[in-house]
């Protein structure tokens, strides 16, 4: 009798063992789960006067580099354009690719290149994912921008 109580208590202190074993692997397990959807994605914007809204014959052109954590928000961005004497460059959006959209972020300088790093709000950066975002220059005389280039995953 001794023995199978002996038995019994070991069983149910490799139960309790195991059990905590099965928590701790599980908390893991859902930890690993939620850091999956984390991503750093690559995106492009090609500027020109023929995506602008209206679009112009314009001889100015840019582009548009970003790399975007989905975890932290962060969006790095590395612009440079040619041909135009800018007023305003920043980020608008949403809106498609025929639709103008409010300023979103200014970027803080307009002298290309343009580099710099951004932290967006979770609208922001799933409308950034969807293609929702673009990259618009307002040179003189082109009130609504000069040139433009929607934000697209690479």
């Amino acid at each position: 009798m001794r023995r199978i109580k002996a038995l019994l208590n070991y069983s149910v202190r490799i139960t309790k063992k195991t059990q905590l074993i099965l928590v701790v692997s599980g908390g893991y397990f859902i930890a690993a789960i939620c850091g999956a959807d984390a991503e750093t994605y690559s995106l492009v914007a090609y500027l020109s006067g023929s995506a602008a809204v209206p679009p112009n014959s314009g001889d100015a052109f840019g582009e548009a580099q970003f790399t975007y954590d989905s975890d932290t928000r962060r969006l790095d961005y590395f612009v440079t354009y040619d041909g135009l004497s800018t007023a305003q460059v920043g980020i608008y959006g949403p809106a498609n690719v025929d639709q103008n959209a409010p300023i979103s972020m200014a970027f803080p300088t307009l002298d290309s290149p343009i580099s710099g790093a951004v932290i967006l709000s979770r609208e922001q950066g799933a409308e950034l994912l969807t293609g929702k975002m673009y990259v618009d220059a307002h040179g003189e005389g082109y009130a609504k921008g000069e040139i433009r280039g929607q934000i697209e995953r690479r």
